[in-house]
């Protein structure tokens, strides 16, 4: 063998491996480029999630006259039934909510931080689903296991062929339109103060189930609980920040629909319970509220009358448990 010929190799190979390196950063940078430029072809709740982090937390979430400051937090379900607007009419004046609940996500504090760290700092934080019972987070052996998680750190265009192709055969007439509508949602939700009507899985006419709607997996007969974990890493890192910003936390009732659950006892409806005093923690209420199948839009998910309806049953529990006096 010529003496030459394994610098050779290693050359050959080390060009291999700078062109490889030029041409895989070309293409995720031309990709992470479309998936920034065209925001619009994501699904709807994409966009809705993205707007909430990106805009309604980090712009002037509470004024001066602003006596409490409200967060709320929850997934989608919370997402279509919470109008702030209407919350805050029935509470009273120097009241201020925001929705900040994600679709499909029940991880409510990096929301909760991005907020603060824009400097809006409530006086309440309002959850619907309680905090999870892990008791650590995850180690860098658990992250790195997680092939989803992954992928969606380094590669979060992976969906942008399948997006852009159903958004161009859905929208293949009014391509335009398409894009108005989604800038024109995402602006409706943003005015609501993050309250949103998830039409798109509304099949029915005037967007209500009828009135004998049921599923093979409702339990109209079972109640279903509030689960709270006594020791959880998450209620770690929440009660630091209450210390830290001086905020209380009221766990608050979400819904189901009638049928899908049993109605939780009536002894329930005023119940108020002190689950920490530094920092206030309370439990309010029934473990969850009750509608009829024409207050939702889908199975899970209200129409615009249910979220008046939710609105002003929240308002009331607010009222009456004096957190805000």
């Amino acid at each position: 063998m010529n003496a030459d010929e394994p610098a050779t190799v290693a050359a050959l190979w080390l060009r291999s491996v700078v062109v490889f390196g030029l041409l895989f950063g070309a293409v995720w940078l031309a990709l992470y480029t479309a998936y920034v430029m065209l925001p619009f072809i994501r699904p709807g709740s994409v966009v809705i999630a993205y707007a909430k982090f990106d805009t309604l937390v980090k712009g002037q979430m509470f004024g001066p006259q602003d006596r409490n400051r409200v967060m709320i937090f929850g997934n989608s379900k919370l997402l279509s039934a919470l109008r702030p607007p209407d919350l805050d009419a029935a509470v009273g004046s120097g009241f201020r909510s925001y929705n900040l609940g994600l679709p499909g996500e029940v991880h409510f504090l990096p929301i909760l931080e991005a907020a603060l760290e824009a400097g809006n700092i409530p006086t309440h934080v309002l959850l619907t689903i309680p905090w999870d019972g892990r008791s650590e987070s995850d180690a860098l052996a658990d992250i790195l296991r997680n092939d989803s998680a992954l992928a969606s750190t380094m590669f979060p265009f992976r969906n942008l062929p399948r997006e852009a192709a159903l958004f161009a055969f859905q929208n293949l007439n009014r391509l335009s339109d398409a894009r108005r509508d989604v800038e024109t949602q995402r602006a409706a939700m943003l005015h609501d103060r993050g309250w949103y009507f998830i039409k798109s899985q509304s099949h029915y006419q005037g967007d209500r189930l009828p009135d004998n709607y049921a599923l093979p997996t409702d339990h109209p007969t079972r109640i279903e609980p509030r689960m709270i974990a006594e020791k959880s890493q998450s209620r770690d890192r929440l009660e630091r920040l209450a210390r830290q910003h001086g905020f209380q936390v009221l766990i608050v009732p979400g819904f189901f629909r009638a049928g899908e659950a049993a109605p939780p006892p009536a002894a329930d409806n005023a119940r108020s319970a002190t689950i920490s005093d530094r920092p206030l923690i309370r439990m309010l209420g029934p473990d969850y509220f009750i509608y009829p199948p024409a207050l939702f839009a889908d199975p899970q998910h209200m129409n615009p009358a249910g979220a008046r309806a939710y609105s002003a049953d929240l308002a009331k529990l607010l009222k009456a448990s004096g957190a805000f006096d």
